[in-house]
């Protein structure tokens, strides 16, 4: 399997040359700067959504607009969500925690997880610039009213029968829930908080992954955001971990599995 990383939480990935897409989010901010144009989203069967936030589902009713053969995978809340933005809702399956899909070679199943919760020091490093932002902020507030999450998140499991990897879309997890464990690989979505590290150890605990890819650390919502510091989560995280890869990746560049 390739995984290849296109900014914010966009990840595809690809077995026997087709690729399946996680949480595409592109155009909709336009400071942000993206090398992939959403005409490069084309051609795929399926995209897999974690959750109905914004900037993770707000280019799909566009991709469906121009590829009318892809299905999208999602909640029944991120479908609600898409539905709202122009979405046809008969390209849209609905999926919920042990769903198994199987798609391009590919076995797709979902996973209850939780969204990130925003601690004090993430909230004051963005709200410290909304004085001066103010027209931003708004835009971003309305965005996710629009999206609303109600508590649906998933993580998925993708498994070609001899790798396997794990994705996030926001990081939060059940205790209770036996998530797979000795992942080749852990896509792990840093944005949202300033403890990642201390949030997150536990889960690379119990589950083992082999390497972790950093993902949703960019910035996503200039001049309103900041570009998050990944590689000090990785650096705490690889002095508790020394066994496991950490992976900062680069926009577009393959990662193989």
């Amino acid at each position: 399997m390739d995984v290849k990383w296109y900014g914010t939480a966009t990840i595809g990935i690809k077995e026997n040359g087709n690729e399946i897409l996680f949480d595409p989010f592109l155009r909709r901010n336009p400071f942000l700067k993206n090398t992939t144009g959403i005409d490069g989203f084309t051609g795929r069967k399926a995209i897999f959504v974690t959750h109905g936030h914004f900037d993770h589902i707000w280019d799909i009713p566009a991709i469906l607009n121009m590829d009318k053969d892809v299905t999208v995978y999602c909640t029944q809340v991120a479908a609600d969500n898409l539905i709202k933005q122009g979405a046809d809702s008969s390209r849209l399956h609905i999926i919920e925690h042990g769903d198994k899909i199987e798609t391009d070679g590919l076995t797709v199943t979902a996973y209850k997880a939780k969204h990130i919760v925003f601690d004090a020091g993430y909230i004051a490093q963005v709200f410290a610039r909304c004085v001066f932002l103010c027209p931003v902020l708004f835009k971003l507030v309305a965005w996710n009213h629009q999206c609303p999450l109600k508590d649906e998140i998933l993580i998925y499991e993708i498994d070609n029968g001899e790798k396997r990897v794990m994705l996030s879309g926001s990081f939060g997890w059940f205790e209770d829930i036996e998530y797979p464990e000795n992942a080749d690989m852990f896509v792990l979505a840093h944005g949202g908080s300033t403890r990642v590290p201390k949030l997150v150890s536990p889960f690379i605990a119990k589950t083992k992954p082999k390497k972790i890819l950093m993902d949703h650390w960019d910035d996503a919502f200039p001049p309103l955001t900041r570009r998050v510091n990944a590689e000090k989560s990785c650096r705490i995280l690889k002095s508790e971990y020394n066994d496991i890869e950490f992976i900062m990746p680069q926009e577009q560049k393959i990662y193989t599995v």
